[in-house]
């Protein structure tokens, strides 16, 4: 099997490289953090800010394949919470570019969150609901001062707080977030488990029955031109690409931010990899993120 990723830089080089989620106990930063997971952040919860600079350098050293660092720090630290003022000092000072998100939410909200799932307050064990979380504001302070983007979650759901962190944080609309992986593959050896859509290219011309095309794939151009020259394939691309983009544009409001496209023709060598080629340079030169892999081209004929 063969495999090319490639994710456009106008794209990529919008994720920050490290995000610290902070801010009050119940406005949503476990949620804020597996936004980032599912956007391909490396994610930890409940860091105490004197480890962020050692954790981040670690990563930097040998963690690849995410988009980035994405730590919650908050008064769960108890007084090690302290540090975070030096800590991002610290990293400043060592040019680590930082975002800092941090969540807020109104009092009385904050209050009946906590009552419905009957959690505690972290500082609730020393005082009563509403001290703690004015105590909690007053030790945030100084950090909400400093933070990049301040997301309010009050009357906030989901899906709108993960529309506010691609747009205010990452920069992107949603509806250009989303990662598409193209796989072809040959139907006399089954069908592919994991995709979203599975198209049937074997309609298609078959170079296989041209002696001087058989022994090539998709990927050689004298294949891919005899595939992609016909009419039929022509149609068909740009009706896929229709169909596509209407469930791109939804994906990531359902909480998917990637989607595997599977074509198929009969050995998986010839046609579908030339739609596979062809819907990546497609959906590569409109800025989209797209990897492209072909599941039985090492096959034998």
């Amino acid at each position: 099997m063969t495999q090319e990723t490639g994710t456009p830089p106008s794209v990529s080089s919008r994720y920050p490289s490290l995000v610290i989620i902070t801010g009050l106990s119940g406005a949503g930063k476990s949620t804020t953090m597996r936004v980032f997971e599912d956007l391909g952040y490396y994610c930890l919860d409940n860091l105490p800010p004197a480890l962020i600079h050692e954790v981040h350098t670690l990563y930097a050293r040998g963690i690849t394949g995410t988009k980035g660092l994405a730590i919650v720090s908050d008064v769960r630290s108890g007084v090690l919470f302290d540090d975070f003022q030096n800590v991002l000092h610290s990293l400043q000072e060592d040019g680590v570019n930082c975002t800092i998100v941090y969540l807020d939410c109104n009092v009385d909200i904050l209050v009946n969150r906590y009552r419905e799932v009957r959690r505690s307050h972290p500082l609730e064990s020393r005082y009563p609901i509403r001290e703690a979380i004015a105590r909690e504001q007053e030790r945030l302070e100084p950090i909400l001062a400093r933070a990049s983007c301040v997301i309010d979650t009050s009357r906030i759901d989901v899906k709108t707080l993960r529309e506010l962190i691609l747009r205010e944080v990452i920069g992107v609309e949603e509806s250009r977030v989303t990662a598409l992986r193209m796989t072809s593959f040959g139907f006399k050896y089954g069908s592919p488990t994991d995709a979203d859509f599975i198209f049937d290219v074997r309609f298609l011309p078959n170079p296989y029955y041209l002696p001087q095309l058989r022994h090539l794939t998709g990927e050689d151009d004298e294949v891919y031109a005899y595939v992609m020259s016909s009419e039929k394939a022509g149609v068909f691309f740009d009706r896929m690409v229709a169909l596509l983009d209407v469930a791109v544009a939804s994906s990531v409001q359902v909480g998917q931010f990637s989607v595997n496209v599977a074509i198929g023709c009969t050995g998986g060598r010839h046609r579908s990899v030339a739609f596979v080629r062809r819907l990546c340079e497609f959906y590569s030169a409109a800025g989209r993120s797209v990897t492209r892999s072909h599941r039985d081209l090492s096959r034998e004929l």
